[in-house]
């Protein structure tokens, strides 16, 4: 369900200003350095090499960049999702809807089209790293493009969990805050405890030559026998898929209540 908000989205004006305050805003661009100055750093010291560190076996470069790339892109996703991507700080969400006049649909396709801009954005720049990671471990192509689809996916699907209780939350910052942060803690450490195959960084490692050490439950089914980290990408889909739904009818809901506010104030302004 992930293509949906992409959908036409070269005509839809919620995405094009999300496009446009995507590239003027400079800090953004200054955190992806950031960013890839810490994967850097970490493909750095697990780098094999005599008189440093020798970890040619097992692949920990691969699987310490990218569960790294996991949990701060699963923060990233969380923290910058949960703040309005557009309209002023101070407006309300019924209030920015009834100056737009655009469908509910429109709006939460590109909203969270945008959103994902960002994420594929910080996902592009981990990638070249990850690759080179995943060589220098001796891991295969086919391991380092099931690594990458984790990454993308889950970080995606955390996106859209924050989007869900932006537009669900706008008005109680303190809750909101709380709830993100509580279900990043969740998710990133105590799922790896109490429900692993939905943990990403757990999927990651069993998607990689370490998987007999990490390894995650099979799912069979007739004919086919689905790995534990391709459980835990259709968990993540699905979740996705659940609060699209919720941001979908939550705008809705939003648009009729200022649409009805609207048709009042104009009665009362006639009578």
């Amino acid at each position: 369900m992930l293509w949906i908000p992409f959908r036409r989205a070269f005509r839809n004006v919620i995405f094009r200003g999300g496009v446009e305050e995507f590239v003027n805003n400079t800090a953004r661009w200054s955190h992806g350095i950031n960013y890839l100055i810490i994967l850097s750093i970490v493909l750095f010291i697990t780098w094999p090499k005599e008189a440093f560190l020798n970890l040619r076996d097992p692949p920990l470069p691969y699987v310490a960049t990218g569960g790294i790339a996991l949990v701060m892109l699963a923060y990233i996703n969380i923290s910058q999702g949960s703040r309005k991507l557009l309209g002023e700080q101070y407006m309300s969400l019924r209030e920015w809807l009834s100056l737009a006049p655009i469908k509910a649909e429109t709006f939460v396709r590109g909203y969270v089209a945008a959103g994902f801009l960002e994420c594929g954005f910080f996902w592009a720049l981990s990638l070249p790293l990850l690759v080179l990671a995943a060589g220098v471990a001796g891991e295969s192509l086919t391991h380092a493009a099931a690594g990458s689809l984790i990454v993308l996916i889950c970080a995606g699907t955390y996106r859209m969990i924050a989007v869900a209780l932006l537009l669900c939350l706008e008005r109680d910052e303190f809750l909101l805050y709380l709830l993100v942060r509580v279900f990043y803690g969740f998710m990133i450490v105590v799922s790896g405890f109490v429900w692993p195959v939905c943990n990403p960084i757990w999927a990651f490692a069993n998607a990689s030559l370490w998987h007999k050490d990490y390894r995650l439950q099979e799912q069979a089914l007739p004919g086919i026998e689905i790995p534990g980290w391709g459980v835990t990408v259709g968990l993540h889909l699905l979740i996705a898929g659940l609060f699209f739904i919720i941001a979908s009818v939550r705008v809705r809901w939003i648009r009729r209540q200022a649409m009805r506010l609207d048709v009042a104030s104009e009665e009362a302004e006639t009578s």
